[in-house]
């Protein structure tokens, strides 16, 4: 299944992609005189604006997706908490093997499902020119909870890089 950040980024991109090479047979263009100057200044703007426009969107869903990717960990720290409580539970002899097992798979598959995701995320941000996770200007938000968020654990930090995760993917390594 295709999230649709990823489906948004990658159309962005190609996007960009697409426009960055229509600049660039401009710029052949004016170089080899099949275009006049005021032809190339009328078509370089056009595509300077419609670059533009297009980069803005681009570090929007850049911010989207780095969003995403700390709602993803604030839920994987609950998720490991409640795998803690499981093992406690079972351990204490409060909870049968089934409902342990039951419990403890549902957790996991979560946890690895969201540390997949994160992993994915930080592959396309890796794939950007510009590393678009320092360069991208995202607002601040506030985000209200009832409770305090839960301390980081150090499951979180067993999640393997993304340059490992995306050269194991594609047997490449990761731009």
């Amino acid at each position: 299944m295709l999230s649709l950040w990823k489906y948004t980024f990658e159309l962005a991109s190609k996007d960009l992609e697409l426009l960055r090479k229509k600049k660039q047979a401009l710029d052949d263009l004016l170089a080899s005189n099949k275009i006049s100057q005021s032809t190339y200044e009328h078509l370089s703007r056009e595509l300077g604006e419609t670059l533009a426009d297009v980069q803005k969107y681009l570090e929007n869903i850049i911010c989207k997706m780095k969003e995403r990717m700390e709602s993803l960990e604030r839920q994987i720290s609950i998720l490991e908490i409640f795998l803690a409580n499981v093992e406690i539970l079972h351990v204490a002899g409060e909870i049968d093997d089934e409902t342990y097992e039951k419990q403890s798979r549902a957790l996991s598959i979560g946890l690895e499902s969201m540390r997949s995701e994160i992993n994915e995320i930080k592959c396309a941000l890796e794939r950007t020119e510009q590393k678009p996770a320092e360069t991208a200007k995202c607002e601040e938000t506030v985000v209200v909870e009832a409770s305090s968020e839960p301390p980081k654990t150090p499951e979180t930090s067993e999640i393997p890089s993304s340059g490992e995760l995306c050269e194991e993917k594609t047997g490449e390594p990761a731009f």
